[in-house]
Order: C-alpha cells, then sequence, then structure tokens
C-alpha cells in the first residue's frame, strides 16, 4: 500500500518525468556557423521518450560561467541556435535536457566562430570530401589520414561534395555511415553539404527536392544567414568565412527529359542558374571564391562528360555533366571563381588553370583556354598566378575531382584518366585539405598514408618565395686533415635567390666554418670514426624561407700525410664513366687559389665547380649532371692550382 502511494504522489507532482535515462543516438554536430551564432544540433533515443532541449555554452570550461539555451517543445531531433556570439572565438559547450547533461563537457567539446567577413589575418582551413557515405574501411582510412595530416590545427570548413549517404540517402545510412563515422570532427567543424544523386535515391529522376532527409537532417542558409546572396532554398547556398566566399550547387536541381532508348535532355533549373550569377554579382569583392557541387564538369573517371556509349546510366550522368559544364561553369568563370570541387567520379583528377572550356550546345561560346599548363606546385616554383588587373583579370579556374573520399570505381575502356585538361589523375582514395593564406591558396589531395599526392598553389596579385632545397651531404678525411664539403653544389633555390649557410649544430669531434659555399671541416687531433654536424642554408627572398641538411664525415685513421703524397694521387674522378653523377676528390699541400672547370670537347667552358681561395686539406665534390646540363657525351675536368695543373677525360653514359 506504502509503495502505491507513493507512486501515485510521483506522478501527480513529476506528471512528465521519465523513469528511464535519455541518451545520445546522434552527438552533437554543428550547421551555419557565423562570426556571432552557430546552430547545434543533436538526437535522442525515440524508444525513450521526447525530450525538451538546453544547451551550456562559454568560453571557459565551468558551467558557473556559462550561458544556457532551452527549448521547453518536446522532441528527438533538436537544433538551437546561439547568438550574440564573439567573432573568432573558442566556445565550449554540451548538449541535453532541462534535467541532464547528455553530453561530456571537456576539451574537446567546442567550436569556433568565424572571423569578422572580409579579415584576411589568418589560415582558414577547409576540408572536402566526396561520394564517401560508405561506412566502410576505405571511409575510415581516408578520415584517419585526414587527421594525421592536419595534426592538431583546427579545421574551419567541412564541405561534403555529394553521395554523402549510400545507396539512397535514407536516414538509417546517414546514421551508420555519416554521423557514426565522424563524431569527433561533427562536434568541432561546421559541415555545408551538397548533395548528390544518391542522397536523392539512385533512380532517375531523382525525387522530389526539398525533401527527404537530407534535408531533415542539416540545417542550410537559405536566407544568407551566412552571408552571400539568399536563395530562398536550402537546394543551394553562399556563405562566407573570413575572405573566402563559398557557394554550394546542386547539379540534381534540372528537368528531365527522356526519349527511349538513348535520348536524353538535361536542363539545370533557370531558377538556380539566376541565383548563382545573382550570388557572384554581388560578392566581387571577396578575396577567394570556391565553388562545389555533385556532378562534375570534367572527368574521364568512372564517369565522364563526354560519353556516347550505350549504358543509358552512363547517358544520363553524361548528360548532367554537360549540362554543368555547359550550363553552370561559363557564370562561374565570368565571375572568376578561383576553385571548383565536385564529386560524382569515384577518381581523384586535378586539372590545370583553364578557362572557357564548354561545349557549343550551351549559351556560352567556348574559349578553350589553359590560362597556366604547369603544375601549380609552389615547390616547383610553378604556382599558379591570377591578377585583379588587366584585360581579363581574375581568369583562370582549377576544377578537381575528389569523388573518392571512400570507393574508387572500375575504369571502362571509355575512361582512362586522359583527360587532356587535367595535370594528374589517378586511381587513388583520399580527401582535399586547402589552406587559404591572405593572397595564396594552397590545396592537398592527401591520400591513405596521410601524405600529400597531389597539391597546387594559386597567388592572387603577388609572387611566392619558395625555400630553398638542402641536401645532405658525406666526406671522408684523415685524422687531423681538414676537408672542404661543396655544400651548396647540390643545393638549390628555383627562384635563384642567393643562399647563405650557417652551423645550426656543430660536430662532436671536431670543428665545422662556413667558408663561402663550403663548409671546412677539421676532426679533433686523434679523433677517427662518424662525426656530423647540421647547416641551415637561407635565401634572401621575401620572406625569408630556409631549410636544413646534415653532412656526416668519416675521419679514417693512418691516412698517408700529405707530404707522402704521389702526384697519381692528389686528384681522382670515379665512377669514370658515370651516369647521373660523379665525385671529384683532391689534396692540396699549401693554401692558394683553385679552379675545377668542365669544358666540352672543343675546349668550350660549361661550367665551373671551383673558383676560390683554398686551405691546404682534401676536398671532396659530389657533381649532378642535372645540375650542369651535361648531356651524354665526353668532357674534360682542368684542375688547376697556384703549382700543378691536371686534365682528365670523363665520360657520361
Amino acid at each position: 500500500m506504502k509503495n502505491f502511494l507513493l507512486l501515485f504522489v510521483l506522478l501527480v507532482i513529476l506528471p512528465g518525468a521519465s523513469f528511464s535515462q535519455q541518451t545520445l543516438v546522434r552527438g552533437a554536430y554543428l550547421n551555419i556557423g557565423t562570426p556571432s551564432s552557430m546552430i547545434v544540433r543533436w538526437r535522442t533515443d525515440s524508444t525513450i521518450s521526447t525530450v525538451d532541449s538546453k544547451i551550456w555554452y562559454g568560453t571557459q570550461l565551468d558551467t558557473s560561467t556559462m550561458m544556457t539555451l532551452f527549448d521547453a517543445t518536446l522532441k528527438t531531433n533538436h537544433e538551437i541556435n546561439i547568438t550574440g556570439l564573439t567573432a573568432a572565438t573558442k566556445y565550449f559547450y554540451a548538449v541535453g535536457t532541462s534535467t541532464e547533461m547528455l553530453s561530456a563537457l571537456d576539451s574537446t567539446q567546442y567550436f569556433k566562430t568565424s572571423p569578422p567577413v572580409g579579415d584576411s589575418s589568418g589560415t582558414v582551413r577547409i576540408w572536402a570530401i566526396g561520394d564517401f557515405g560508405e561506412g566502410n574501411t576505405n571511409q575510415g582510412k581516408v578520415r584517419d589520414a585526414y587527421k594525421s595530416f592536419v595534426g592538431n590545427k583546427h579545421t574551419d570548413v567541412w564541405v561534403w561534395l555529394g553521395d554523402n549517404a549510400y545507396d539512397d540517402g535514407r536516414d538509417n545510412e546517414y546514421q551508420t555511415a555519416v554521423f557514426d563515422m565522424y563524431p569527433n570532427i561533427f562536434k568541432n567543424t561546421v559541415v555545408w553539404p551538397a548533395p548528390g544523386n544518391h542522397d536523392y535515391g539512385s533512380t532517375h529522376p531523382v525525387a522530389p527536392l526539398g525533401a527527404g532527409p537530407y534535408f531533415s537532417n542539416f540545417t542550410m542558409p537559405a536566407n544568407a544567414e551566412a552571408g552571400g546572396f539568399a536563395s530562398g532554398t536550402e537546394s543551394y547556398y553562399s556563405y562566407d568565412y573570413g575572405n573566402v566566399h563559398f557557394i554550394s550547387i546542386n547539379t540534381e536541381e534540372y528537368a528531365f527529359g527522356y526519349v527511349p532508348p538513348l535520348t536524353v535532355n538535361i536542363d539545370h533549373l533557370p531558377a538556380m542558374l539566376t541565383w548563382i550569377e545573382n550570388d557572384l554579382a554581388a560578392n566581387t569583392n571577396k578575396d577567394w571564391i570556391i565553388a562545389y557541387l555533385h556532378a562534375t564538369p570534367y572527368s574521364r573517371g568512372t564517369h565522364t562528360e563526354s560519353y556516347s556509349g550505350t549504358d543509358l546510366i552512363k547517358v544520363i550522368d553524361g548528360s548532367v555533366m554537360r549540362s554543368t559544364r555547359d550550363y553552370i561553369v561559363p557564370i562561374l568563370e565570368s565571375y572568376g571563381v578561383d576553385v571548383v570541387l565536385g564529386g560524382h567520379s569515384h577518381v581523384y583528377e586535378r586539372s590545370y588553370l583553364i578557362y572557357g572550356n564548354y561545349g557549343t550546345g550551351g549559351p556560352n561560346a567556348p574559349d578553350s583556354t589553359v590560362v597556366n599548363a604547369g603544375s601549380g606546385m609552389a615547390s616547383q616554383c610553378a604556382a599558379y598566378k591570377k591578377t585583379s588587373t588587366g584585360p581579363t583579370p581574375n581568369r583562370g579556374t582549377v576544377y578537381s575531382v575528389i569523388g573518392c573520399s571512400a570507393k574508387i570505381g572500375d575504369l571502362g575502356s571509355d575512361n582512362q584518366l586522359d583527360h587532356e585538361l587535367h595535370f594528374r589523375a589517378a586511381y587513388e582514395l583520399g580527401s582535399m585539405v586547402i589552406e587559404v593564406n591572405d593572397n595564396r591558396l594552397d590545396a592537398y589531395f592527401v591520400d591513405t598514408t596521410g601524405s600529400a599526392f597531389d597539391e597546387f598553389t594559386i597567388i592572387k596579385d603577388g609572387t611566392v618565395n619558395n625555400a630553398p632545397v638542402a641536401v645532405d651531404d658525406a666526406a671522408t678525411t684523415d685524422t687531423s686533415t681538414l676537408v672542404s664539403v661543396s655544400i651548396q653544389l647540390n643545393d638549390s633555390d628555383c627562384n635563384g635567390d642567393s643562399l647563405t649557410a650557417t652551423i645550426s649544430m656543430g660536430p662532436s669531434n671536431g670543428t665545422a666554418v662556413v667558408n663561402g659555399t663550403s663548409i671546412d671541416y677539421t676532426p679533433n687531433a686523434g679523433f677517427s670514426g662518424a662525426d656530423s654536424f647540421v647547416y641551415v642554408i637561407c635565401d634572401d627572398g621575401t620572406p625569408i624561407m630556409c631549410d636544413t641538411a646534415t653532412v656526416i664525415v668519416t675521419v679514417t685513421p693512418g691516412f698517408v700525410g700529405i707530404a707522402d703524397l704521389v702526384p697519381a694521387f692528389e686528384f681522382s674522378i670515379h665512377p669514370n664513366p658515370f651516369t647521373n653523377s660523379f665525385e671529384v676528390e683532391y689534396v692540396i699541400t699549401a693554401p692558394g687559389y683553385v679552379s675545377l672547370e668542365i669544358y666540352n670537347m672543343v675546349g668550350q667552358k660549361i661550367n665551373s665547380i671551383v673558383n676560390q681561395e683554398q686551405k691546404n686539406g682534401r676536398y671532396q665534390y659530389t657533381v649532378n649532371e642535372s645540375e650542369l646540363g651535361l648531356t651524354k657525351g665526353a668532357y674534360l675536368i682542368h684542375f688547376n692550382t697556384e703549382s700543378s695543373s691536371i686534365v682528365q677525360r670523363i665520360v657520361r653514359l
């Protein structure tokens, strides 16, 4: 009787109480981040009960100083928009109900607000993944490789290139293949998705737009809540982060016409095309513009815009890609969009800096220009450059296909990764990390090893100074005898800057002194064995860039004294003949001026290896044919000191 009365009292006093503890079935994730606001979403267990929503947030990990927001509506899909935040600020947060905190409140549960629009003082870091929602081992490898590549650096913008949840974009597929795969990324980084065909279902034509789990699971800025031009729909939208303007395009927004057996007409809807142009026209003051979509305009991978076979699905895919190329690309390029990211084709591909490469069937006459046919790699002094002035300001776009963040499809006979506009193409799993710093954009395709499989750089209205490349060296000498190592003979700077060396870590068993382009090493008396030192070589560019290298010196005991040397052993070259490089070794018995020069067989000087004053001692140089431009054939080496002269014939095979 007492137990019955106690239960009755509890039910009267707490009519809405739940006697089962609520749990998170979908952890916190972030949508529509701005300099002053952040939307936080999460899901609770519908099998227990519907509950209210509460969020704790603050700049310190202390609930006593945190602010709270509360929504009394009972639900399982929770969403709270936090406003009044400070730009470029880290906030810790936790989610739950009015009676309990469901997520851990610790240092890993945080978000960062965007910097002020137009702010170019910091790095904007972007992670792009495409065709990723498989929930498989490959997807995990790509995720882990990205985390290894960025380390503890925060990613600001997370873009999805469509086909986010296979096979049909159902809610349970989003849960297992998306939310369960990235819980620790979702809670820190705002996601800005674009849809693909599989997000609507795998059949054509697509399901009605604006419906389904893609739209119910994510909140997109239909009304320019994060900058840009209002689209009036979550299907496509734009936003700003710092000095970068982003535009998310829905390539599934088209009218579909089909006449059996193989005639397909795809027309991207005029409303979206008009919005794209309006958005770009309103954002010409942005330093950088990155567009992303699913049906990439250029590919020779698992899908291609040039398909002409009899597979109906490939015919449809090719038609969608051609419509993207002929109707969307001209608008993007006319407003100087810098990078376009796409998916759909399950490969990695990356174009040159190009312009005007669309078909004749669209409203714009093709120009078919490769603005820069180089690698785009800053490390090779080949960064792409764009200018905001001149007859063709901001001309040139790099297109990248990243439909390989969980799957890479088989190549058919018509898809051989041989697109004429592409610098790099590979059957490779991975994702792309982009870093924007002021007037410089660096993009890295990160493979499953966590390394940059490909990279490119774009510079706006400026130049880039590359770091010199310092190469490790080796030398041999005998006890107490100086050896001069010509370190700059194999070091390089692709900008042609002057290089200066300093010793950063001296040898343990001798002394090392910089002597112009060489370093003189003298072993301690009585020492024999291996010794080493490290030097730093810096250029005179802006900003100054440096690199380091190690020199290993082998000191041998009991070497014949210099006074006892016979002339035949004062100078040697090996190997001879040589293929890629050879070594020159000599000993001089008295200080003086030394020259070591290469001539062709008709007496014309090709290059100088040494032209300087040298102390007495042993010297060793490694000569690479690529640095001196030596083609196959015979050459003469002239070695001259103040007291002797030697000429020796060498042959490059």
